[in-house]
C-alpha cells in the first residue's frame, strides 16, 4: 500500500506548501473559467475497482467535495466483484452508479448497447469545461486510443499501463547478464539466471522469472496478446474472421508456455494471480517478470520494497517480426441512466485534471505527460524504467481484439482459456486448431445475434 507520507508529500508539492484556506486548497482547479459549483447540493455515486489507482483517489475526493458542493459516495470492490457490479448496474439501466471505472475489455459492449454516454458534448460545453485549462492533448494518445469507438471519446483515462519486463539489477550485474533483447534471449536468461541463484544459500527460494498465467481477458491474454503480435500471429483479422490456427501462433505459445513454467520459474506458477507475481517481485522471491508498468509505484521507496534501490525495468523483447506490448487505461465513464450527468462530468473533468494527476503519481501512473516530465522521470530515477515508460507512450497499440470489439469479453476468454490448457499439458497444434473452430463459431453467433436485436 502507498504510504500516507507519499501523499501528504505530493499534496504539499502540489499545494505550494500546507495552506488549510479553502482558496489555497483549491486554487489549481478553480483556475479554469467555469463554474465549478453549478452543481452544488447533488449527490453522485462512483463506482472504482480496488487497484491502487483508484485507492490513490479516495483520500482527495473531499477536495473535490469542497471545490464543488457535490457530495460523493465512493464504492471500490474487488475486481471480479466491481465487473459483476458495473454490468449489472449498465445493462438493467438501474442508473446506481453515475460514474463507472472503465477498461478497454468492456467499452466495446457497453458502448454498443448504448450504456455509457459520449462525451464530446461535455468536453464541447464552455459552461462546464474550459478546454485550455483541462488540455486533453496533453494526455497520452495512446491512453486516449483505448477511450474511443469509431473517433468518438467514450471514457477519460487516469491510469495508463502496459505490460514491461521488471527485473533485478544488482543479480544481473553481479552474474554478468545481460537485459534480454529478444525472447529467445529470455529463455536462455531464465535458465542461467537460475542456475546462478541456486549457488547462492542466500537466494534459497528464489525464481528467475514468471508471467500471468491465470485465464481471463485481463490476466494472460493481456501479456500473451503482444507476444504473439511479436510473432506475426493475430487472433482475429480485419473482417472479423479468426486468424489463429497459423504457424505464427504456434511458435509464439511455445515460446510464452516455456517461459511460464519449466526451471526457473515458481512451482505454482500457473496458479498465480498478477497481485502474488507483484508481492513475490518486492520480497525478494521473483529475479524478473512481465508486469503492469505502474508496478513501479509499489517498489519505489524504502517503505514499501525491500529491492526498492536494486530493480531496473525495459520494454518487453522482440519477437522475429516486432517488439510489442498491450496498452491498458484505466477510465471514467458517464452512465447513461445517471439523473446526475453534468456532476459526473465535472467528476470525471476533475479526476483526469493534469492538477489531480499529479496527487494520484503516489499510487497509479498518469497518462499525463506533462506530469511524466516534469515530476515522475525524476522521482523514479531509474534510467531504464524512465526509457521504458517513453518507449509505452510511443509505442504501445492495442490488439484488434481491445481496440473496443463489442466481441471481446467473449473471445477474450475463449482464448485465454485455450492459454491456460495449454500451459498445463495441452497439445498446442490440437489446442490452437480447436479455438480457430470456436472462434469463428462464436463471431458468427455474436454477429447473428447482433442482427436479430436491431
Amino acid at each position: 500500500m502507498k504510504t500516507y507520507l507519499k501523499h501528504f508529500l505530493f499534496l504539499i508539492t502540489l499545494l505550494g506548501g500546507i495552506n488549510t484556506s479553502a482558496s489555497s486548497e483549491l486554487q489549481h482547479w478553480q483556475q479554469a473559467k467555469i463554474n465549478w459549483q453549478s452543481e452544488a447540493g447533488s449527490h453522485i455515486n462512483i463506482l472504482a475497482d480496488e487497484q491502487p489507482a483508484f485507492m490513490a483517489l479516495k483520500p482527495y475526493i473531499p477536495l473535490f467535495e469542497k471545490l464543488t458542493g457535490i457530495s460523493v459516495g465512493f464504492h471500490p470492490l474487488e475486481q471480479s466483484q466491481m465487473r459483476i457490479r458495473r454490468h449489472q448496474d449498465l445493462s438493467e439501466g438501474l442508473g446506481l452508479y453515475d460514474v463507472h471505472p472503465m477498461g478497454i475489455t468492456f467499452l466495446g459492449e457497453a458502448q454498443s448497447h448504448g450504456w455509457i454516454e459520449p462525451l464530446a458534448p461535455y468536453l464541447e460545453n464552455p459552461l462546464i469545461t474550459d478546454k485550455s485549462w483541462y488540455q486533453l492533448e496533453d494526455i497520452s494518445e495512446r491512453s486516449l486510443a483505448l477511450c474511443r469507438i469509431n473517433g468518438a471519446l467514450y471514457s477519460l483515462p487516469f491510469d495508463f499501463s502496459a505490460p514491461i519486463y521488471f527485473y533485478r539489477k544488482d543479480l544481473f550485474t553481479r552474474f554478468n547478464l545481460k537485459v534480454p533483447d529478444t525472447y529467445a534471449d529470455l529463455l536462455k536468461t531464465k535458465v542461467a539466471l537460475q542456475r546462478a541463484i541456486d549457488t547462492d544459500p542466500q537466494l534459497k527460494g528464489m525464481h528467475a522469472f514468471a508471467s500471468r498465467t491465470l485465464p481471463g481477458a485481463g490476466l494472460n491474454t493481456w501479456t500473451i496478446l503482444p507476444i504473439m503480435r511479436a510473432y506475426g500471429a493475430q487472433v482475429i483479422n480485419e473482417h472479423g474472421e479468426s486468424e489463429f490456427d497459423r504457424p505464427e501462433t504456434e511458435d509464439a505459445l511455445k515460446m510464452y508456455r516455456n517461459l511460464v513454467t519449466g526451471y526457473g520459474t515458481p512451482d505454482n506458477s500457473r496458479l498465480l494471480h498478477f497481485y502474488e507475481l507483484r508481492n513475490q517481485f518486492k520480497q525478494g522471491k521473483l529475479a524478473s517478470a512481465f508486469l503492469a508498468s505502474h508496478f513501479y509505484n509499489e517498489i519505489d521507496t524504502a517503505e514499501e520494497s525491500d529491492i526498492w534501490n536494486k530493480w531496473e525495468a525495459a520494454p518487453l523483447p522482440a519477437g522475429p517480426v516486432a517488439r510489442e506490448t498491450s496498452p491498458w487505461a484505466w477510465a471514467f465513464t458517464i452512465n447513461a441512466h445517471s439523473n446526475n450527468k453534468t456532476a459526473a462530468w465535472l467528476f470525471i473533468q476533475w479526476a483526469t485534471s493534469e492538477q489531480t494527476a499529479s496527487l494520484l503519481s503516489t499510487g497509479g501512473s498518469p497518462p499525463r505527460k506533462k506530469v511524466w516530465h516534469e515530476k515522475l522521470f525524476t522521482l523514479v530515477n531509474k534510467p531504464g524504467f524512465n526509457n521504458t515508460m517513453l518507449w509505452v507512450f510511443d509505442h504501445a497499440t492495442p490488439d484488434r481484439l481491445q481496440a473496443g470489439m463489442v466481441e471481446f469479453p467473449v473471445i477474450g476468454k475463449v482464448i485465454s482459456y485455450t492459454f491456460s490448457q495449454i500451459f498445463y499439458g495441452a497439445d498446442i497444434k490440437e489446442s490452437i486448431k480447436a479455438t480457430h473452430a470456436k472462434i469463428n463459431a462464436d463471431m458468427k453467433q455474436l454477429t447473428s445475434n447482433r442482427a436479430v436485436q436491431q
